[in-house]
């Protein structure tokens, strides 16, 4: 029985993936709330991250293969205060599916950008309307002994006073976990799906697809947990050139783009996190994500554009955690999570 589970198992990965690769995944995307970090443990470890378990059942939407018995009958809220007054909430909850080694997960995304002025096409105000994007998510994940694979459905969505984007977007994952250490390697398909719209777009809306691979692991005898991550593997060249910032001269005084090498293009992808495991009930998270620092970082100096940092603290039957992420000199976005088991307490973890 468990080898015909395996088979299925990688048929379904197989044809999953390919399914991802065949998206397209230039241009600009909608509905990208969907890529941004649902609880402030993934705000402090560099935002990509999907190997680094925990309690919160959100993790489902960063990793549907996250869902194991840790998640089960957790319930977690995130409020993450973004970009000037929009607000970002997600919420999850998580059970057990049965007599299987096998866990369930719903979840709510929803980011508000509150109420603004309607006006007409001299200026005068004749009114106000909402905007907002949001996702319904449904996770599943079946642990095989060390490994755990899952999957997601969203039903996915952004309107704008009477104009409306609705669709359906898939997540896809598998997490394997070192039966004895303290180490875990995975990967994930994030958003293969399709998009409709009831107006008459320029282009065919696509979703933000994002293939990710990660590793994390507990060096021995060292109090921290590391987890290094590569995101967007689908589209190599993640580089922008600012032509008002990052341009040489030729011989005859023309402008010319800035030249990046292969190097820098890789490590675009590259997102860092550790925990430092402080106490068993309390942590000290950082992050870095190298793609951010180098798209939000001024001309002149870097500050902490792309660098991150929270904590996380357990107590009782309640887990608090906070991430802030840098953007600008004097300018990020924080998230503050709060998690509650609804029964006999938190599953234990390692440490």
């Amino acid at each position: 029985m468990l080898g015909r589970r395996a088979y299925l198992l990688a048929f379904l990965l197989a044809l999953l993936t390919n399914a991802a690769f065949a998206q397209p995944a230039g241009g600009k995307s909608k509905l990208d709330f969907l890529v941004l970090p649902t609880q402030a443990k993934s705000t402090a470890l560099g935002t990509h991250h999907l190997t680094a378990s925990g309690n919160d059942p959100a993790l489902f939407l960063q990793n549907p293969s996250l869902l194991d018995s840790t998640k089960t009958d957790n319930a977690s809220v995130n409020l993450m205060p973004y970009l000037a007054d929009t607000k970002f909430l997600n919420l999850a909850y998580a059970g057990k599916a049965g007599r299987q080694p096998a866990v369930w997960a719903v979840g709510l995304q929803y980011l508000n950008y509150g109420t603004m002025q309607e006006t007409d096409d001299i200026g005068n105000v004749i009114g106000e309307f909402r905007a907002a994007d949001y996702g319904l998510s449904a996770g599943y994940g079946h642990s095989l002994g060390a490994f755990t694979v899952g999957g997601s459905i969203k039903f996915v969505g952004a309107s704008v006073e009477t104009y409306q984007t609705y669709g359906l977007a898939f997540d896809w994952g598998a997490i394997f976990k070192h039966p004895r250490e303290d180490f875990s390697v995975g990967f994930v398909v994030k958003n293969m799906g399709f998009l409709k719209q009831n107006f008459n777009g320029a282009t065919t809306p696509v979703l933000p697809l994002d293939i990710r691979a990660g590793i994390t692991f507990k060096p021995e005898y060292m109090p921290v947990r590391v987890t290094v991550t590569a995101h967007h593997l689908n589209r190599f060249d993640m580089v922008y050139n600012d032509p008002a910032l990052f341009f040489t001269y030729d011989i005859n005084g023309n402008r010319l783009p800035r030249k990046v090498g292969i190097a820098e293009k890789l490590g675009r992808h590259l997102s860092l996190g550790a925990e430092g495991l402080i106490h068993k009930n309390f942590r000290l998270l950082l992050g870095y994500d190298h793609l951010r620092r180098q798209e939000l970082r001024l001309s002149d100096r870097g500050a902490l554009a792309g660098f991150s940092f929270g904590m996380w603290l357990r107590v009782k039957r309640f887990e608090v955690s906070y991430g802030r992420a840098q953007y600008v000199p004097g300018f990020g976005s924080s998230s503050l999570s709060i998690v509650m088991n609804l029964k006999k307490g938190f599953v234990k973890e390692p440490y």
